[in-house]
């Protein structure tokens, strides 16, 4: 498990189930299928104002810091950015899970992605509601990278490997480095865009803990996520 008295915190629980869960496949044919850019960034158009923690290096609200930077990247395409406050994003924590900041916070035992997909649906975040949600199959890399391409970006869930912060901390890629994804490590993140032309290695980029730029390998990638969902805002869709 990840030393909690590192500046970071995960709170992502175990996959749950949703009756409102839509699949993804459901919806593409694969002789209809478009083909996906093979490279995609789109961290880049995000203002270094709006790249913040939202509170995940003191609670475990990584969910909701998840759903915060998706309005962020699905905003600012529109020209006119929305940035929810921290008051916002522990407000919803707190609605969801009885968390309370404190002091000393208590109930802070993380979100399941799935709840918070639903709250997002029907109650919002910063005057955003997302229309509807669908699982994608993470296993299947031209669903990933049609996820990003058409959806802006896919909301991803991992499990991360015990040196996965340390990799963050140093500013390195995350790689498998012989260490293996942990359940324990549940967290919540943005997948941004990634490079499949076949350079090495190659890229998938994700935001975390306020950096918009974090690297990973498609190896890393494959070993750790554990659950991945796409989603619509009005915002998008318009």
């Amino acid at each position: 498990m990840i030393d909690p008295t590192l500046p970071f915190k995960c709170g992502k629980l175990p996959p749950v189930d949703h009756v409102d869960t839509l699949r993804l496949e459901d919806y593409i044919s694969a002789d209809l299928l478009p083909s996906p850019a093979t490279r995609l960034f789109r961290w880049p158009v995000v203002p270094p104002d709006a790249r913040l923690m939202f509170g995940n290096d003191q609670y475990g609200d990584c969910v909701w810091a998840l759903m915060a930077n998706f309005i962020i990247l699905t905003s600012v395409f529109t020209g006119r950015i929305i940035i929810p406050t921290l008051q916002e994003v522990l407000a919803d924590y707190s609605a969801v899970t009885g968390f309370n900041a404190g002091p000393p916070p208590t109930n802070d035992n993380g979100t399941s992605m799935t709840e918070a997909l639903d709250y997002m649906r029907r109650m919002g975040m910063s005057g955003i509601k997302i229309l509807a949600w669908a699982k994608i199959d993470h296993t299947n890399p031209v669903h990933r990278m049609l996820g990003v391409d058409i959806f802006g970006a896919t909301l991803t869930g991992v499990a991360l490997p015990d040196n996965a912060i340390a990799q963050f901390l140093h500013n390195q890629w995350w790689k498998m480095d012989h260490q293996l994804s942990d359940p324990n490590n549940g967290h919540a993140i943005l997948h941004t865009g990634y490079n499949d032309v076949g350079v090495t290695p190659d890229e998938d980029d994700y935001t975390s803990w306020a950096r918009w730029d974090v690297h990973a390998t498609h190896e890393w990638s494959h070993a750790c996520i554990d659950e991945e969902y796409v989603a619509i805002t009005p915002t998008w869709l318009n």
